[in-house]
């Protein structure tokens, strides 16, 4: 069983490695040298997408747009599972079932820019909505779903909705 496991992820990490990623790399509005997107990740909006140098999204990543922009800085890693969605649905025309509802129906601010900073940890299963800017050299927990901008740099979030649990900076 560990011989075939073996093949099989060394064949994936090779599809990943010279046709995947290259095919996404010239999807993106911009993409830095060294970007590595995990296995069984999905992409929709790349046009929108903006990567750093030195960026690698875990397996299982979802990077969600239609109308705004992602923008991940250089040297951001993050653990499986990592979403970001930069937009959400009206709840407020009720005539009309909400799964019917277009990109036309969207109001501004249904759509709003994610920014992640330069140097940021993002742990396992982290979420990311609409709008949220991190800052620089920030570390997000595992699991935690971040509704606000994430401030000041070098600060640790966490929980559902994440919120400050401390800093990476002693004294």
């Amino acid at each position: 069983m560990g011989l075939v496991y073996k093949i099989l992820d060394g064949v994936s990490r090779a599809y990943n490695k010279l046709l995947l990623m290259p095919s996404l790399r010239r999807s993106f509005a911009a993409c830095g040298e060294n970007v590595t997107l995990g296995r069984r990740s999905e992409i929709a909006g790349a046009g929108n997408i903006y990567m750093g140098h030195d960026v690698y999204l875990g397996p299982g990543t979802t990077l969600l747009t239609t109308r705004a922009k992602i923008r991940i800085g250089d040297y951001v890693m993050s653990g499986p599972n990592l979403t970001v969605i930069t937009g959400d649905h009206r709840t407020d025309i009720l005539d009309r079932p909400m799964m019917e509802l277009t990109d036309e129906d969207k109001l501004p601010d249904n759509d709003q820019d994610v920014v992640i900073g330069n140097d940021v940890w993002m742990g396992s299963g982290v979420t990311i909505l609409k709008g949220v800017n991190i800052s620089n050299h920030c570390v997000i927990a595992a699991g935690a779903v971040v509704t606000k901008d994430v401030e000041p740099e070098y600060s640790i979030w966490g929980g559902v909705p994440a919120r400050c649990l401390g800093s990476r900076l002693k004294g």
